[in-house]
C-alpha cells in the first residue's frame, strides 16, 4: 500500500509539471499576449495577432509562431522580413510577467534563454 501511495504521488507531481498548450480563446492566452502586445506592435509598426503554439511548463510560458494581421497574413519585421516570433513569460508571486521576446527572427535566438532566464529547455525545445 505504501508503494502505491508513492507511485500515485509521483504520477500526480509529474502531471502538475507536464507541458500543456494554453488553449486558443482562453483568458490566460489573451492576458499573456496582452503583456507582450505593445512591444511587439511597436516593432511591427501596427496592430498584431499571434499565430502559433503557446505552451506552459513549471511556471513559464513560451510562444513560438508568427505575428499576423487581422486577415491572418504574416507581418514581416526586421532586416530579414520575417514574422517569426518567440515570447517568454514567467509566473512570479502568482502573476505572469513578460520576460523577453524576439520578433522577426531567422534563427534560434532563444537558445540562451534557459541559461539567461532559467526557462526549462523542455519548454523551448519541444
Amino acid at each position: 500500500m505504501k508503494y502505491l501511495f508513492i507511485l500515485a504521488f509521483c504520477v500526480a507531481a509529474n502531471a502538475l509539471n507536464a507541458q500543456t498548450e494554453v488553449p486558443v480563446g482562453s483568458d490566460l492566452r489573451a492576458s499573456l499576449f496582452n503583456l507582450a502586445r505593445s512591444g511587439v506592435e511597436e516593432m511591427a509598426g501596427r496592430p498584431v495577432k499571434f499565430a502559433g503554439s503557446l505552451q506552459q511548463l513549471s511556471g513559464y510560458a513560451f510562444f513560438k509562431g508568427r505575428i499576423v494581421d487581422k486577415s491572418g497574413n504574416t507581418i514581416a519585421v526586421g532586416d530579414h522580413g520575417s514574422g517569426d516570433t518567440v515570447i517568454l513569460w514567467k509566473k512570479a508571486g502568482g502573476r505572469w510577467e513578460l520576460v523577453t521576446y524576439d520578433v522577426g527572427i531567422t534563427d534560434v535566438s532563444y537558445a540562451r534563454w534557459p541559461e539567461q532566464y532559467g526557462a526549462p529547455e523542455e519548454l523551448l525545445f519541444q
